[in-house]
């Protein structure tokens, strides 16, 4: 037998308190056939592995972090870099490397499969299930992490498949019965796609795009963001990518033609803003050389000069101006496409030319392109505005491989990997700080101004900036998963989740411009039918303004243009909101609804009294640490932090946990009940009530009271101001629901001024609490709820808005809420419903001004009042007025 090393693998385990917890991930860990030796010390908070040199480190320390997580979640885990070889060991004394679970899964194709354990409360139970599974012949591994109640299960053999999911559903059913067990189903999804439309400046052009692609059969689902001239595609499964795309790019094509269409790869945007440049200086040459030829024709006009020549000037400056207007619409009628901004300029021009208006029909397609063009500039500057507010995206990363330092793209980087970040570079990548310390600048992610100090050990996050001193990390997420990356996706496909108001827009510019043209067509014709002495001409040219007037660019530019304003303004204050769907249903909220736990207060519980009957106080306080020692909860570890020392779990025979009493543990030969007043009352214990503010766990050991603990916890620095702030912008009524007692709950109602407080609440009668909430409301009395954005995640879904507070690195907020709150400020609250009004605000002066300014001109041209002039000032004019009016959001 040959000789091999084991690799020396030391993980710090920052938070770790509770001793019986890390007596249970070292025996766990013990266990895994990878390990060799394993030791935790919970002074230094430190857990040295031995590890097989056969085996792959990276899965093994994978493995190891997930036991950790699902025993102890919530600690701050990090891997000390070098593996050791530091002994050798001669095959075959100890454990068998090939084992037979490695010898069938090499021969085999293994299977991983997910259930969710719906209605699991109990951590005690969750450790036995966990425990009971990952025995069974047939099971590679299993993790059960608690707080999202998932059980993952490794199947060595892909055909047993069947059978070992019933076998692990009966162990669930034995271990806790009643729980409701759902097979996560894996689809696998359509391939992501992303095109960038360079050059893309009409509104209504992407509407039409849009609705194309959309109605492809290869197409899953698309969304063309106007404003960063995205389009997001999700083709279909099995679909050929490379036909659906050319498809696809045909249609850009020949809807929107001469556009500089780049398909974007590995999540890298090149907008290629130097050629919108260039497009833009010949689009000004072209509107000078117009104008200069339009002055000189009119000039010699003002003069009494009226010649052939004049004339020809006129139509020379028309070519210029407008040729490229004329030519896509011939080419847009030949697809098909007649009521698109082309053809209707260029029929309203050239039928103001073919009635003798030459002049007019010439200023009014120079004042169009004018129109136009300040018209891109307007959006341009507004796409880099909010660009600017989201410029987070790390260029580049600087990867330390061995000495050599490699400048790479930070999607090129692989967890585990070290970068080196220098003073005043953008953080690429989520990682935890192996070296060095700085102050680092957060504002992009949170919205908070004040600097914070990094050091070794603490996490850092992608979109952070390292403001004085080298930093060298470890990477803990890839590039797609990390803070960054998550928060562009949210804010860049916010758009795809529209709000009724832009809905509507698009469904009105669907039919306003027929309805439009149809009128400018009765307007030509009824006249000549029904009025005596009609001259064509002047109901023709009436009929014109109608052309000019009929296009719905304000709206459709201006609206969707506003929306993304706000989310990407409510995003640079650290509010991430989910969509234009949630922004408007904000202005609405008129109810708000606040979990208390970490919300409105810290969540940081300490033991404040202990007060003891019959027994000394460190007896109540050991007998109340054994029931808890099992419990993943606050309060638990808040005890068990108290008494500070070793718990014998050995002797603990029975473990039960009942869902908003407390705790049942049989204990050697003792009975110990720890929990609220209804586990009291249950159990028929006579009790002492606290009248002390906190939450009382009350202690009974066998049926014989003996005294209780009293924890308390402090409400949040802002808490107070965002309550007030929330009443000043309208909120009508604030209410408080919690599962802890009264005293506390009205104590922090008071101190708040709450409307109303709910307490002693089942985390199911939250929900039901919410129905009340909602009993004799209309559509426009909407209710919010703010809670953590895991616990609260049935509440969150039943309210018109949900808003998960500290989601800064927390996947679980970013997933459960439609509002995720970066940092834990409830003050933020008023601050998204603020943003949502002023953006409600400007949406509605856009439309009502764009619709009463077209409708007015309508009216006049139809009685023969206005003229070109007036009907171009309410196409291109109107439009413009309305993007510089949405750019005000961003102020």
């Amino acid at each position: 037998m040959g000789d091999f090393s084991l690799l020396r693998k030391e993980i710090s385990l920052s938070g770790l308190e509770c001793s019986q917890c890390a007596k249970a991930i070292c025996k766990t860990v013990s266990e895994l056939e990878e390990i060799e030796n394993c030791n935790l010390d919970l002074d230094k908070k430190v857990l040295k592995i031995d590890v097989l040199d056969s085996y792959n480190e990276e899965v093994v320390i994978s493995s190891v972090i997930d036991i950790i997580n699902s025993i102890e979640p919530g600690l701050d885990i990090g891997v000390v870099l070098n593996s050791i070889p530091y002994k050798k060991r001669q095959r075959g004394i100890k454990k068998d490397l090939v084992s037979k679970k490695s010898k069938i899964k090499s021969e085999n194709d293994g299977a991983k499969v997910e259930l969710i354990l719906n209605g699991l409360n109990c951590a005690h139970c969750a450790e036995v299930i966990n425990d009971k599974i990952g025995k069974l012949e047939g099971i590679d591994s299993c993790n059960l992490n608690f707080v999202n109640k998932k059980l993952t299960i490794n199947i060595i053999d892909k055909k047993k498949e069947n059978d070992l999911v019933e076998k692990s559903i009966n162990i669930i059913n034995n271990t806790e019965p009643g729980l409701d067990i759902e097979i996560v189903k894996k689809v696998k999804k359509g391939v992501k796609k992303e095109l960038i439309l360079n050059g893309l400046n009409c509104a209504h052009c992407a509407e039409v795009i849009n609705q194309k692609v959309n109605d492809l059969n290869g197409v899953e689902s698309a969304d063309l963001n106007f404003i960063n001239k995205k389009l997001s595609i999700v083709l279909k499964k099995g679909e050929d990518d490379k036909e659906v795309i050319s498809t696809i790019i045909d249609i850009i094509n020949n809807t929107e033609p001469g556009l500089d269409i780049n398909v974007a790869e590995g999540g890298k945007k090149d907008n290629k803003y130097k050629d919108e440049k260039d497009s833009s200086k010949k689009d000004l040459i072209k509107l000078i050389i117009g104008f200069v030829i339009y002055a000189i024709a009119i000039y010699q006009s003002s003069n009494g000069i009226e010649s052939t020549m004049m004339n020809i000037l006129l139509i020379i400056s028309y070519i210029v101006v407008g040729g490229s207007v004329v030519l896509k619409a011939i080419k847009n009628i030949s697809k098909g496409r007649i009521f698109d901004e082309n053809f209707l300029m260029a029929i309203a021009t050239i039928g103001a030319l073919g009635i003798g208006e030459i002049s007019e029909a010439v200023a009014v397609m120079l004042f169009y392109q004018l129109g136009e063009y300040l018209q891109g500039i307007a959006v341009g500057k507004s796409r880099k505005s909010i660009a600017s507010l989201m410029n987070i995206r790390p260029d580049n990363a600087h990867l330390k491989v061995n000495n050599e330092i490699k400048v790479v793209s930070p999607e090129n980087v692989e967890i585990g990997d070290i970068i080196v970040i220098k003073p005043g570079e953008k953080v690429p990548l989520d990682g935890v700080i192996i070296e060095g310390s700085s102050m680092v600048d957060t504002s992009a992610i949170t919205g908070e101004s004040v600097l914070r100090d990094a050091s070794k050990g603490d996490e850092i996050l992608s979109g952070f900036i390292n403001k004085n001193a080298l930093l060298t990390v470890k990477v803990t997420k890839e590039y797609e998963e990390s803070t960054v990356s998550k928060i562009l996706d949210l804010v860049e496909n916010a758009s795809s989740k529209k709000s009724k108001t832009e809905n509507f827009i698009s469904k009105f510019s669907r039919y306003y411009t027929p309805v439009v043209v149809s009128l400018a067509t009765a307007i030509v014709i009824i006249p000549l039918l029904i009025i005596p002495g009609a001259k064509f001409s002047e109901w023709l040219y009436r009929g014109l303004i109608f052309l000019v007037v009929s296009c719905p660019c304000a709206l459709v530019l201006s609206i969707p243009l506003s929306f993304f304003s706000g989310i990407g303004h409510a995003s640079k204050n650290g509010i991430l909101i989910k969509g234009s769907n949630y922004l408007e249903a904000l202005k609405d909220i008129d109810t708000v609804v606040f979990d208390k736990t970490g919300t409105l207060t810290k969540g940081v519980f300490n033991v404040t009294n202990v007060n003891s009957i019959g027994i000394s106080k460190d007896e109540l306080i050991h007998y109340a640490a054994i029931a808890e020692v099992n419990s993943n909860h606050p309060i638990a570890k808040s005890i068990l932090k108290y008494y500070g020392k070793d718990v014998d779990i050995e002797n603990i025979k029975k473990y039960e946990e009942i869902a908003a009493h407390g705790i049942r543990v049989q204990y050697d030969t003792d009975m110990i009940l720890a929990g609220n007043e209804k586990l009291m009352k249950i159990n028929n214990i006579l009790y002492s009530e606290s009248k002390e503010v906190g939450t009382v766990v009350h202690i009974a050991v066998n049926s014989i009271y003996r005294g209780y603990i009293v924890i308390s916890d402090e409400v949040k620095d802002d808490s107070k101001d965002a309550i007030a702030n929330l009443k000043n912008i309208g909120i009508k009524e604030v209410i408080m629901l919690t599962g802890d007692n009264k005293n506390v709950a009205n104590k922090v109602a008071l101190d708040l001024r709450l409307d109303k407080v709910y307490s002693d609440l089942l985390p199911n009668e939250k929900v039901e609490k919410v129905e009340e909430i909602y009993k004799n409301r209309n559509e426009k009395e909407k209710v919010a709820f703010v809670g953590d954005g895991i616990n609260d995640a049935p509440v969150l879904a039943r309210v018109d808005v949900g808003i998960a507070m500290g989601g800064l690195g927390s996947d679980a907020a970013i997933e459960a809420a439609d509002v995720v709150l970066m940092t834990d400020e409830p003050n933020k609250i008023y601050k998204a419903i603020e943003i949502s009004k002023k953006t409600n605000k400007i949406v509605w002066q856009n439309i009502i001004f764009a619709l009463s300014i077209k409708v007015i001109v309508m009216i006049m041209g139809a009685g023969g009042i206005a003229t070109m002039w007036e009907a171009i000032f309410a196409d291109v004019g109107v439009a413009l007025i309305a993007v510089l009016n949405a750019m005000r959001i961003l102020r």
